[in-house]
């Protein structure tokens, strides 16, 4: 039968594409290499891609189609809880994380158990406890099913990352978001990572692009030790990590000389409150990274406030781009100001 090889670190972007244009064969499972992804196709194709592909021929195993979790916990709950459940959930590695509603609260040990059934992966299901909080955006927890853990293995983009889901920020969503901007970056850049977490921005970057200096920045001291352990273990001689609050790093870099080519700022919800420090580490040319979430009608509302901090710093917006990075809540996205800077 017909697969596609394709190296690890574009497997998500041609398997979105095998996927809209009906080319993903369901009847087979996918293979995964050490550097590479074998994707069933249903034929051949003339491929679109500006990076390289290879057709093979190959026996790929039977895919063994998983029950949804819906239809697998549907005999299990009454008519009203019917209403109420969420089949949604995040995997983080060997951890699935998921959303229960108070009135299922009774048989979320069933639900977690079903999930694990569903993903022979999974050793952990996690209940969420509360919202993000706190300027360390972490989020509490309760182990609902499986071993009682917080920390696990990641692997995004052809990196290996340590994450601890409760003690630390970290979304598997923006994994694709951070192929992006891999793809953005020139040969020698210095980059400036913000709010940078566990490492998976500085390390993908590090590990997919030509940069010359990659800085991470970041408060919380968990996500800071295991920025540092992923930095390491992923081999990337060119990242430089610092932990503390960004107003004061920015300070100490202003101290040492440091200016950027681009800076990434993925703090959607307070990330503003930084672009007065970030222009003093900009020069013309710099491109920021500016994350929000917005209703589709305002995504110009933070154009105009990146506009009239820049021109306070006697810079100008050359170019900008807005990308929808995904979607938050109804009519509400998480976006990206891609912008580029310019001497007024």
């Amino acid at each position: 039968m017909p697969g596609l090889k394709v190296a690890l670190i574009y497997a998500q972007p041609v398997k979105e594409y095998l996927i809209a244009h009906n080319l993903f064969d369901k009847r087979y499972a996918i293979r995964r290499e050490a550097e590479a992804v074998v994707f069933p196709v249903t034929r051949e194709f003339s491929p679109p891609f500006d990076f390289d592909v290879e057709f093979i021929d190959d026996d790929l195993d039977e895919r063994q189609i998983a029950q949804s979790l819906r239809d697998a916990v549907w005999p299990l709950l009454t008519p009203e809880e019917r209403t109420r459940v969420r089949t949604a959930y995040d995997i983080v590695g060997s951890i699935a994380i998921i959303d229960i509603p108070q009135e299922l609260e009774a048989k979320e040990r069933l639900i977690g158990e079903k999930i694990m059934e569903n993903n022979k992966t999974v050793t952990t299901v996690l209940k969420k406890a509360g919202a993000h909080q706190g300027v360390y955006r972490t989020q509490p927890m309760v182990c609902i099913a499986g071993e009682d853990v917080r920390e696990t293995m990641v692997v995004e983009n052809g990196v290996r990352l340590k994450v601890n889901v409760e003690e630390t920020y970290y979304s598997i969503r923006m994994s694709t978001e951070r192929r992006r901007i891999t793809t953005l970056v020139k040969p020698d850049e210095r980059i400036l990572c913000l709010f940078s977490g566990v490492g998976p921005y500085p390390v993908t970057l590090s590990k997919h692009t030509l940069a010359k200096d990659i800085v991470g920045v970041e408060i919380n001291p968990k996500g800071h030790e295991l920025a540092v352990e992923n930095v390491a273990k992923n081999r990337c001689l060119n990242v430089r990590l610092f932990c503390g609050d960004a107003h004061d790093i920015i300070l100490k870099l202003i101290e040492t000389g440091d200016f950027f080519d681009r800076i990434t700022m993925p703090l959607p919800h307070t990330a503003d409150e930084f672009l007065d420090d970030v222009m003093k580490v900009s020069r013309p040319g710099t491109v920021i990274h500016f994350y929000a979430f917005l209703e589709e009608n305002a995504f110009n509302r933070h154009v105009v406030k990146l506009r009239e901090i820049a021109q306070r710093h006697d810079f100008a917006i050359a170019r900008y781009d807005v990308v929808k990075v995904g979607q938050h809540a109804p009519r509400v996205w998480r976006i990206c100001v891609d912008a580029q800077l310019t001497r007024l």
